[in-house]
């Protein structure tokens, strides 16, 4: 077993059974290509193989270009369920390639991060010298852009969430969801059970234990996160269950990645309605099989956006029809009947 004092961000070579797998599911965003060369061009000595998830429509990404950008770090693509109807679920995907690996710990980023050079051996040396963690979230920083900075929140009863905020040449207000909060405790998460994304990280930089999930159920519940009617929840509701099961999650600033990913106003709207939604349909889960802390999670969730909203949402039904409808802020609620659909 390995010990647990701090390893040098510097090591390079790992027993094999400390090495990892990593792995991306994409639906073919351009950023792939750079996050493959950085990942490649970094320390790579803890990387076992390297598994892409294709979750494109057509399976349109290329293997034997992804095997230049990473060689000579082993390469598995995987099909995806993406289908002519649409890329597939980020769910399945995920759970095709916790599945598929060879190794223990899979650490997972998105196709639209980029790590940094000691990203995977950051977060290989934390799951080795922690045997007991089953699931470690890195650190998420925004691409830098001119007047780039992060905000924070206070939740209540949740933690902390975290975004960047900046403002494009035109005046507009960009956005950029998913990143970290300076003020996130370092190393295993205590207290009561709660959302991942406010106490340790969200799932574009998350190693998984695959000894120490979750028994007789998914890893991500298929019906949530990108790519269903959800949008998103799928890290919400699998960490929060970790967290309820009693296993060990924590935050590892140490591994590294940016977040390319800011937002024009429309896209950072709908962006804020697939969060709501995911967020609902993660605690539902738990609320609607008796979870009286999920209960208590949701209520004050649902509080919180509504009092704090940029969108001057304050009514739970319009709150809820602006998620899942095409509900517009500010304006009267659509009238509607039940022989509407008649």
């Amino acid at each position: 077993m390995p010990d647990s004092r701090p390893l040098s961000s510097h090591r390079t070579t790992f027993p094999d059974g400390d090495r990892i797998t990593v792995a991306v599911c994409s639906v073919g965003r351009p950023v792939l290509t750079r996050a493959l060369s950085e990942l490649a061009a970094g320390d790579t000595g803890a990387v076992a193989e390297v598994l892409v998830v294709d979750n494109t429509k057509d399976g349109s990404l290329e293997p034997e270009h992804l095997a230049e950008l990473l060689a000579p770090l082993p390469l598995r693509v995987l099909r995806g369920p993406g289908s002519a109807s649409g890329p597939g679920g980020t769910s399945d995907g995920r759970n095709l390639a916790m599945d598929r690996a060879t190794t223990d710990v899979v650490l997972f980023f998105d196709d639209d991060c980029l790590p940094e050079a000691s990203w995977a051996t950051e977060m290989a040396a934390y799951m080795a010298a922690e045997p007991g963690v089953a699931a470690a979230f890195g650190f998420v920083e925004p691409v830098p852009v001119p007047g780039g900075r992060v905000g924070t929140d206070k939740v209540p009863l949740l933690g902390t969430s975290a975004w960047g905020e900046a403002e494009a040449e035109n005046g507009e207000k960009l956005w950029c969801p998913a990143v970290s909060s300076p003020h996130w405790r370092p190393g295993i998460a205590t207290g009561e059970p709660t959302v991942p994304w406010a106490v340790v990280g969200s799932s574009n930089n998350m190693a998984l234990r695959r000894s120490l999930m979750l028994p007789e159920r998914p890893v991500f519940l298929p019906a949530l996160g990108p790519g269903t009617g959800a949008g998103s929840g799928e890290d919400t509701e699998f960490g929060y269950a970790l967290m309820a099961a009693g296993r060990s999650v924590a935050h590892v600033p140490q591994a590294r990645l940016r977040h390319d990913s800011w937002l024009r106003p429309a896209v950072a709207e709908w962006t804020h309605r697939c969060y709501l939604r995911g967020t609902v349909e993660a605690l539902g889960q738990h609320v609607m099989r008796g979870d009286e802390r999920a209960r208590t999670l949701l209520i004050a969730y649902l509080m919180y956006f509504g009092n704090d909203n940029a969108y001057g949402l304050k009514d739970l039904g319009e709150i809820l029809e602006w998620a899942y409808g095409d509900h517009v802020p500010g304006q009267p609620r659509q009238a509607r009947r039940k022989s509407d659909q008649s």
